[in-house]
């Protein structure tokens, strides 16, 4: 079991840690913390609550969706003094300079959080993430189909933000022609809430990103069958 915290700054961050609280089997979510958002874009100290920091000390993986620079910066350099065992997700970053000061700390860095899977993580180092991949990260799913028709989606593993649940509610009775292409398209109805691109640091839209993992993971999961799962 993986203990998991959230920080943020602002209006991110809270459906993941709905999701975490409401869908989490074998983690444990250990709680939503807000911290200020300097007004001016240059500070000199940020200093964190007691609260957030003594949770820094027994958490086993933090994720930062803090979006002022000096909140990130700050938030990864004491997490990473305090607990080196730590595994730390930056869900909200912006260029490559920020990313390459965060990895200072061993901060994890993905591009959109429904990419993270067991092949750019690092559960070598930091093992409570494997428990972590278990339930959340990269979509994947089981679909269900009998006649030509959508009967059953299983959710093996869901995007952090819920997409791949809503997605697959809404998927049964479709018909099975495209479903890849047709499902996927259900998260933009979530609605997705990953980023448009970002110049200088992003090669294609985040959106676009999240509708394709969607796409595959559907494509990988389709079985056909003669009955139905007990529920």
């Amino acid at each position: 079991m993986a203990k998991i915290m959230i920080v943020s700054d602002g209006a991110y961050g809270e459906r993941a840690g709905n999701i975490l609280k409401e869908h989490a089997k074998i983690n444990e979510f250990t709680g939503f913390f807000r911290i200020p958002k300097p007004s001016n874009f240059f500070v000199d100290e940020i200093e964190l609550p007691k609260e957030i920091v003594e949770k820094f000390k027994e958490a086993d993986i933090l994720i930062t969706y803090t979006t002022h620079p000096d909140n990130t910066y700050e938030v990864c350099r004491r997490c990473r003094e305090e607990n080196p065992n730590i595994a730390i997700i930056v869900a909200a970053w912006r260029g490559n300079g920020q990313k390459k000061e965060l990895q200072k700390f061993d901060a994890i860095c993905p591009h959109i959080m429904c990419e993270i899977d067991e092949d750019n993580l690092n559960i070598e180092k930091y093992p409570k993430l494997k428990e972590f991949l278990k339930e959340f990260g990269k979509p994947k799913v089981k679909v269900y189909v009998e006649g030509g028709k959508v009967r059953d989606v299983e959710v093996l593993r869901t995007s952090i933000c819920g997409s791949t649940i809503f997605m697959a509610e809404n998927m049964v009775g479709m018909d099975v022609d495209d479903i890849g292409r047709k499902g996927s398209m259900l998260i933009q109805r979530y609605p997705c809430v990953a980023g448009k691109i970002h110049l200088f640091s992003d090669e294609e839209c985040k959106k676009i990103k999240a509708l394709t993992l969607h796409k595959e993971a559907i494509e990988n999961g389709l079985m056909e069958i003669k009955y139905l799962r007990k529920k």
